[in-house]
């Protein structure tokens, strides 16, 4: 039984246009998202991995070293089975800063270019055997069906031409369907869809082989189990024993595969959009993978009873030519073109992404601004090294011209790809591994293989260490030795010279990152740029405008933030955001010169708290343990902070808002997430000018300051800041309107007592005048004389005066308050005020009477609300008495100092206790009995200074005992009574 070659083009052909039509369905939403979503669908594409070392080379493992064969299915899931310790830390990496290849990973955390190409390069040497094997495969197969043998040595055992148009064939595919996106991180729902449709193809192809052999080509499991009792090679050759060295070989090389291999690789991380997708994939695949290798020995028992002359690696193709069924030929077939054609497409597309990030761009990224249509180039240098690379592996395959099996090719693409995993596994785990270790392990390792393993395996070189292999270890295999020697230089010599030399800063950054527990510690640092909009303006330059501009709309829209975004906290997001779409669309080594270049950042900072905070409340992010505590200890502080009755807010050193509770939110009515990460000034007045005023001022505190967003309800507030350790200043904001408005009135009832207590003096004082009008009445009545009677009258006036100015000082006392509401500020002769003082105090007969001595300058005029600075020296005359003996003396003076006038009131009384003098200003506070104050006065003369623009001090005391003395200096303006008509 055999076909034509054009039934075999046509078969190819036809079972390719199949997963195009599978592709093209699911890329254009034709498949319901419900399938092409599916997490099933996502780990059935996972199953590129099992290419034609799964389909056919296996059977030959089986065949070498029976049931060891199983250890090839173990290392890939064990690899699965330890996700949580490698894979998912390495998804969340890849996802946030969009890494979508092995070198891109290692470029991002060794902060070099030549991390990037050294990684591609060697990937791509050694990944030459690995689509050799796959062409191989179809070639051999085709070959087969063809109806040809071994007869002809010479040309290999192989069809080259229709293995040539089956690449042309995948190429086309490739380019269609892996470039069709304009950043590979773009998650490719055709491609992912084809690759799991493959999966089941080939799951089906093989189980339907298994079927055949188990029912066909045997009669059942008795059969089987019969017929191995009778045939001993079979079983001798199913259960022979491995030594330790090559099942820790393969298992190691395996294992490695399942992470380090570029297609596998692309689909764990590239084609991923979940997370828990890939938690479903550590037992999914592990499950795949066992439904996989069920086939396998009935296929080698069934290869060994129908005896054919082909490889074991061609079981299925034995049975179909033996049973002469075109049905089971063309499974076998099919499964292994499935298998194959996956893996050439994923591959190259994978290669082809990290040779245009780190090959072909780095040389090019002086241009990338000019030219067009960046996007089209990219598609296009894409598909040109696609069609490169696969023909790079046709002829490299033509080149080893059939002299090599299916597993020798295997053995050797998977020994090469172990080299990776030493950099790999320390991305996550080790923070002092630095890029001059990382390079001269890989290209030693590789440098060793290359020679040990690659060259006697394709060009039948036998390296004179062979021998001395031989002399050493008897005969354990060269291969599994060679491998482990060279993985060892590998490891040695990157231990080594990372623990030798230390790593850059930029690579400490990068290994905090990548660390396992997945938060790093963003530094907040000041950006060149004001706004989104200067974004674009500053790529410009780097990528052309419309790219540029495309870009920015792109992260813009990911993060939901508007085109007139401002804040700085914004900013840094938006840069982080456009450098990670950068990697994924030119490698993060070229984004990374971008950004630099375009938009550095600024030295210094601090720690990010709001993106830190962001990081720590995501819902994915779960904490056991000790981290759990510390979390919950953190989530209770915040608690405590946001629910304070006093309004918090935090400014970092270049007035960048960090912290902002539900009191300011309440007090502001601003909330949190309009401001948080924002300026000072992007505030409403009056806010903004009020903390901006307070934040740059010197004094830590005030005490009162009116915040008026509402002319008919004016509000009061009291700040108080601090200065942290790192620059942060936090200022605490209280409402205190309601205790503004219990003061006002409280104020009131004290003016209304003082004047209950002015009023017997009042009284008395009024008495006499009123007594003189009497008499002056009484004699008028007697008088003739026009000029007694005009005299008389005279006298009449001044006593009426008299009684006049007395209750006119009774009465203005009486309706002055300590707001600033009604103010009018206008020159105010100093003198003629205190004296004013003086006189309303003299009307209080109860009080002791001591001796006021009013030294100021009769000249001295200050700009002040004259009733108003009344009341304050009226206040403070009076406290003085008070504090004074029956020997009392109080003394006014005041002195001119620049613009300002400064006046002391000095009284030679007890004075005050220093651990008393920061309270004296507080509303009712006292040092007097029960009953004889309220404590309201100073607090009193306070509010008025301040409403004056003047400020009051204390200084006690005076001198020595026994009459220490106290002393209140008031600062107000100067003036003149010219300035009153200086409008």
């Amino acid at each position: 039984m055999s076909f034509s070659l054009t039934q075999i083009l046509l078969a190819v052909a036809f079972y390719l246009s199949g997963l195009f039509a599978v592709a093209l369905l699911a890329d254009r939403g034709i498949i319901p998202r419900r399938i092409t979503h599916h997490p099933a669908t996502y780990v059935l594409s996972l199953g590129v991995f099992a290419g034609a070392m799964a389909s056919n080379g296996v059977i030959e493992v089986a065949a070498r070293y029976g049931y060891n064969f199983l250890l090839y299915y173990a290392g890939v899931g064990l690899a699965f089975v330890l996700a949580a310790i490698l894979l998912i830390p390495l998804l969340r990496l890849s996802r946030v800063y969009q890494l979508a290849s092995l070198a891109d990973m290692l470029t991002f955390r060794f902060r070099s270019p030549r991390v990037g190409a050294a990684i591609t390069i060697a990937m791509c040497l050694a990944m030459l055997p690995m689509l050799a094997l796959q062409i191989q495969a179809i070639g051999d197969s085709v070959h087969i069906l063809a109806g040809h043998n071994r007869e002809v040595e010479g040309q290999g055992f192989h069809h080259q031409g229709v293995a040539l148009l089956t690449c042309l064939i995948i190429i086309i595919f490739a380019i269609l369907f892996g470039t069709r996106h304009v950043s590979p991180q773009d998650r490719n729902t055709g491609l992912v869809t084809a690759m799991a449709f493959e999966s089941l193809v080939k799951l089906g192809a093989m189980s339907l082989l298994m079927l055949v052999a188990i029912y066909q080509v045997f009669d059942g499991p008795a059969d089987i189990q019969q017929w191995l009792a009778q045939y001993p090679p079979a079983k001798a050759q199913m259960t022979q024993r491995v030594s330790l060295d090559i099942a820790h070989a393969i298992l190691v090389v395996f294992f490695a595969g399942a992470v380090c291999m570029p297609h596998i690789f692309h689909m764990l991380f590239a084609e991923n959009t979940e997370s828990e997708d890939l938690r479903r994939a550590t037992w999914g695949m592990p499950l795949y993978l066992l439904l996989l290798s069920l086939p396998v020995l009935p296929l080698a028992w069934a290869w060994m009873r129908v005896g054919e002359d082909l490889p074991m690696a061609y079981a299925g193709l034995s049975m179909g030519l033996s049973l002469k069924s075109t049905p089971v030929a063309v499974a076998a077939f099919v499964a292994t073109l499935s298998a194959s054609s996956a893996t050439i497409v994923v591959t190259t597309l994978a290669l082809a992404n990290m040779c245009l990030n780190h090959l072909v761009l780095p040389s090019r990224i002086l241009n990338l601004g000019q030219g067009g249509d960046i996007y089209s180039n990219l598609r296009w240098l894409r598909r040109v090294l696609i069609a490169v690379l696969i023909l790079a592996g046709y002829l490299f395959y033509i080149g080893l011209n059939g002299r090599q099996s299916l597993v020798e090719l295997a053995f050797v693409a998977f020994s090469g790809t172990l080299q990776f995993l030493p950099g790999l596994v320390a991305t996550p785990y080790w923070p002092n591994a630095n890029r001059k270790g990382l390079l001269a392990g890989l290209w030693c390792g590789l440098g060793f293989w290359f020679f040990t393993v690659m060259l006697p395996a394709t060009r039948g070189y036998v390296p004179e260490i062979a021998q001395l292999f031989d002399s050493l270890f008897g005969d354990s295999n060269f291969w599994a030795l060679a491998t482990m020697l060279a993985l060892a230089i590998n490891t040695a010599l990157f231990v080594g010279i990372s623990l030798l030399s230390r790593a850059t800063e930029e690579e400490l950054v990068a290994a905090e990152i990548c660390s396992m527990d997945d938060l790093s510690r963003p530094i907040r640092q000041t950006l060149p740029v004001g706004s989104a909009k200067e974004f674009a303006e500053k790529l410009t330059p780097a990528l052309g405008e419309r790219t540029a501009r495309s870009e920015i709309d792109r992260a813009l829209t990911q993060l939901q933030f508007n085109g007139s975004e401002t804040r700085p906290y914004a900013l840094r997001r938006l840069r982080r955001r456009v450098e990670a779409n950068l990697s994924g669309l030119l490698g993060p080594a070229v984004a990374h010169n971008i950004i630099e270049r375009c938009i550095p950042l600024k030295a210094g900072g601090t720690e990010d708290i709001n993106l830190i905070e962001r990081s720590l409340d995501a819902p994915d992010i779960k904490f056991t343990g000790l981290a759990a505590d510390l979390d919950a200890l953190r989530r209770r502080y915040r608690e405590t902070l946001d629910t304070l009755p006093v309004g918090i807010c935090s400014l970092g050193a270049d007035g960048e808002l960090l912290m902002w509770n539900r009191s300011m939110r309440d007090l502001t009515e601003v909330a949190a997430e309009d401001v948080l990460g924002s300026l000072l000034s992007a505030l409403p007045e009056p806010w903004r000018a009020l903390l901006k005023n307070f934040h740059d001022e010197s004094s830590g505190i005030i005490l009162k300051a009116e915040v008026t967003t509402d002319a008919a309800n004016p509000r009061w507030a009291s700040l108080h800041k601090t200065v942290t350790a790192d620059g942060d200043t936090i200022i605490l904001v209280e409402d205190i309107s309601a205790m503004e408005v219990m003061e006002e009135e409280l104020l009131h009832n004290e003016r209304l007592a003082s004047i209950g207590r002015l009023a017997a003096g009042v009284a008395h004082e009024i008495g006499n005048p009123v007594t003189g009008i009497a008499c002056l009445a009484q004699n008028l009545a007697y008088a003739e004389d026009p000029a007694e009677v005009a005299l008389t009258a005279q006298d009449i006036l001044k006593q009426t005066d008299r009684v006049t100015r007395i209750v006119e000082s009774l009465v203005n006392f009486s309706h002055i308050g300590s707001s600033a509401q009604g103010l009018q500020l206008a020159p105010c002769n100093l003198a003629d005020c205190i004296d004013e003082s003086i006189h309303l105090l003299a009307l209080d007969r109860e009080a002791q009477q001591v001796r006021f001595s009013n030294h100021c300058d009769r000249e001295l005029v200050v700009q002040a609300d004259s009733q108003r600075l009344l009341q304050v020296f009226v206040n403070l005359l009076a406290n003085a008495r008070d504090a004074c003996d029956e020997d009392g003396h109080v003394q006014i003076q005041a002195y001119r100092d620049d613009a300002r006038v400064l006046v002391d009131v000095d009284d030679n009384g007890s004075g005050i206790p220093a651990e008393l003098q920061s309270q004296i200003f507080e509303p009712f506070f006292t040092t007097k009995d029960p009953g004889a104050g309220t404590g309201l006065g100073l607090a009193l003369v306070y509010s008025i200074m301040e409403d004056l623009g003047g400020s009051i001090q204390l200084t006690s005391p005076l001198q020595s005992e026994p009459r220490p003395g106290t002393r209140f200096t008031l600062q107000l303006p100067e003036s003149s009574y010219g300035d009153a008509f200086d409008v």
